[in-house]
């Protein structure tokens, strides 16, 4: 792929922003750091260049001025800044360390930021203070927490005062989506210290200076390199930042932006001028690339303020193909994060239940961006459960498993794709201490899925599950029979994946591309149901379905007719079943008790048990209830010795009328 800059001119807009670096003097040495600002930094501005500045902005339209280092507030001149500035009537921003304003030198600054209105931006890398350690040193992230703290008793973040966040990595891995990590920012900042901020800010780690330094020593430089070049986004060069923003360093020089000020890349014609001296009524100068510009143009897009747009597309062959082989090469090397994929298929779709929702923001960073599924297969019910994950990749839905299981239960992983099974792995400790628990309760395994039989026992699980990975094996049925085979008798294979409405044909089969997005290898529905029954799993319960988007126009001309969907199945190892539903009468009882389903419990698409309603059961839903781990929340009235014939309509009252509240448009309350 050649360089996005070549053949191509891009030019400054009218800039809406100016932002001063005001040199590299910090209390702080973070590994990211794009300028290597630390507590020996030399390059500072002096007075006479601040009030060169000063008066040059006052002279100017734009209004937003931000500051950033460095820590600004180490500079000597820069209350002159916000004293002259404010009274110029400009809008203010500061970049902090935040952990400078502890030092007693410094502190009066929190009280200058209520009086001149400036909007604070700090960095947090993450709401675990390990993480946070390890990128900006310990200690850090308590004082930062305090610091927050104080920022909101003086009215940031929950009024006019704008307290946000900047989230970087900490590692050579991209940000996850942006509203998704706010959002846990915002849940667990709360939570754990009572915090409130407006807004994060997701960066991606600029490959210069410090961070740099680093990739180099740990001989990576090339693989995030390739990383950032694979994930290149055309769509993001309307909205860059060095399109609207300019910026000054200690000395006066001016920069496209803050990472070309760091390399010292001035403005293409205006090396030589200083910002006082620019006539700036006729001023577009062309902007100056160089390859760290890609750090700003992946996905997304990044800048200083975090993502610059929303999302993406693409197109393949085909050939015969080696199943695991061609899943192997997808998932471990094609791919290098969710944000590759071409299809909602291997995405989760269906609505993620608070149980999962509220566990998700202790999972590393690291390993939600390398997750790939397409529902949430986490039933209820799991404390103390020995559970199975068939192709966990980086462990999500194990560490939120092992999470809803408790100290008690464990949780294993089985993945053919090695760096998927290493980032796994590299964070167990971690994740243990994040859930607080006195030991680790994880494994993985690096296997194919299809060799689960050497790895387990017969009757040796409570629980299988699996994400959007049975489509992606060659012999379904084998797997099935095997899965059955280690579960406990009262246990249960409980299932995301990708399923279609028609049987595919051989060319669409053997698709790399569609196999590697979990289409080419979906069962037809019906076939999938008649090798469970063949399993042994005598009758398959549908959770939940929702239909597949596909993104890319190239597949969907591809597929023609063909719908794909998710579908959540939980299938039951037990003893006599029957074929089809039967009537003996039965009544069963949610008597309450389990966690997140205070109201009311949902087992399948069609039967939703409030509490304390008595609901007319088939026998096989009573088995469900009372032969499994769900049995001491359920009361069930009648026995099996008298049948009064098939039971006609299988579901119970309550998910009849939830079904149709849903189809008149009305949503009830769980």
């Amino acid at each position: 792929m050649s360089d996005f800059w070549e053949n191509r001119v891009l030019l400054k807009n009218k800039f809406d922003l100016i932002q001063i670096n005001i040199g590299d003097l910090c209390n702080l040495s973070c590994k990211h750091c794009h300028v290597g600002a630390s507590p020996k930094g030399v390059k500072n501005m002096n007075k006479d260049t601040a009030l060169k500045i000063i008066d040059k902005i006052l002279s100017l339209k734009i209004q937003t001025i931000e500051f950033t280092g460095g820590t600004p507030e180490m500079n000597d001149n820069f209350l002159l800044f916000l004293e002259k500035l404010f009274e110029g009537g400009k809008n203010l921003v500061v970049r902090t360390s935040l952990t400078v304003l502890e030092d007693e030198k410094y502190s009066h600054f929190i009280e200058l930021y209520k009086k001149y209105k400036v909007k604070v931006i700090a960095s947090l890398p993450s709401v675990f203070e390990e993480t946070t350690s390890k990128q900006r040193g310990k200690g850090v992230y308590d004082s930062t927490i305090e610091l927050l703290r104080r920022f909101n008793t003086m009215g940031y973040g929950k009024g006019d005062l704008n307290l946000d966040l900047v989230y970087n990595p900490v590692g050579t891995f991209l940000p996850a989506a942006q509203s998704q990590l706010e959002l846990e920012y915002k849940t667990i900042l709360k939570e754990k210290f009572d915090v409130s901020f407006n807004s994060l800010a997701t960066i991606v780690n600029m490959p210069i200076k410090r961070f740099k330094f680093d990739l180099n020593k740990h001989k990576v430089l090339d693989e995030y390199m390739n990383t950032l070049r694979s994930k290149y986004n055309e769509n993001t060069l309307d909205n860059i930042m060095c399109r609207n923003i300019l910026s000054i360093d200690y000395e006066g020089y001016v920069y496209d932006c803050d990472f070309n000020l760091s390399l010292e890349m001035r403005i293409k014609d205006y090396e030589n001028t200083y910002f006082w001296d620019i006539d700036f009524s006729n001023f577009t100068p062309e902007i100056s690339f160089d390859s760290h510009c890609y750090a700003c143009t992946v996905n997304s897009g990044s800048s200083c303020s975090g993502e610059v747009l929303k999302e993406k597309a693409v197109n393949t062959k085909e050939d015969e193909m080696d199943y695991q082989e061609n899943a192997k090469e997808y998932y471990g090397e094609i791919l290098s994060s969710s944000s590759d994929l071409k299809t909602s298929a291997c995405c989760t779709i269906d609505m993620i239940p608070k149980r999962i929702k509220d566990t998700l923001p202790y999972i590393m960073d690291e390993i939600k961006d390398k997750y790939y599924g397409c529902g949430s297969p986490m039933p209820e019910v799991l404390q103390g459960a020995k559970i199975l994950d068939l192709g966990c990749g980086s462990g999500r839905d194990v560490y939120i498993l092992s999470k809803l299981t408790g100290q008690e239960g464990f949780v294993y992983g089985i993945d053919m794709t090695k760096n998927q099974i290493d980032v796994a792995k590299k964070y167990q400790n971690e994740q243990t201490r994040r859930f607080e628990y006195k030991k680790n309760n994880t494994s993985f395994i690096h296997d194919y899925i299809e060799n689960i039989d050497k790895h387990f026992e017969e009757n040796s699980l409570d629980i299988v599950t699996s994400n959007c990975v049975i489509n992606l094996l060659k012999d379904k049925k084998d797997i099935l029979k095997k899965v059955y085979s280690l579960l406990k008798e009262g246990g249960e294979f409980y299932f995301s994946d990708v399923y279609s409405n028609r049987r595919l044909g051989q060319e669409l089969k053997t698709n790399k591309l569609l196999h590697g997005e979990c289409l080419g290898g979906a069962l037809y529905v019906n076939d999938f149901i008649t090798y469970a029954i063949e399993a042994g799993f005598v009758e398959p319960r549908l959770v939940s379905s929702k239909e597949i988007e596909i993104l890319d126009p190239n597949i969907k001309e591809l597929l023609g007719n063909v719908k794909f969907y998710s579908l959540t199945y939980r299938l039951w190892k037990i003893k006599n079943l029957d074929s089809v539903c039967e009537d003996y009468g039965q009544n069963i009882i949610y008597k309450g008790g389990i966690e997140y389903c205070k109201a009311e419990f949902l087992l399948d698409a069609n039967h939703l048990f409030e509490i304390n309603r008595p609901e007319h059961v088939c026998k096989n839903t009573a088995d469900m209830l009372m032969k499994t781990r769900y049995k001491k929340y359920f009361e069930l009235q009648g026995n099996s010795n008298t049948h009064f014939g098939e039971f006609k309509a299988c579901a119970t009252l309550a998910s009849m009328a939830k079904n149709e509240e849903k189809e008149n448009g009305v949503v009830a309350c769980c």
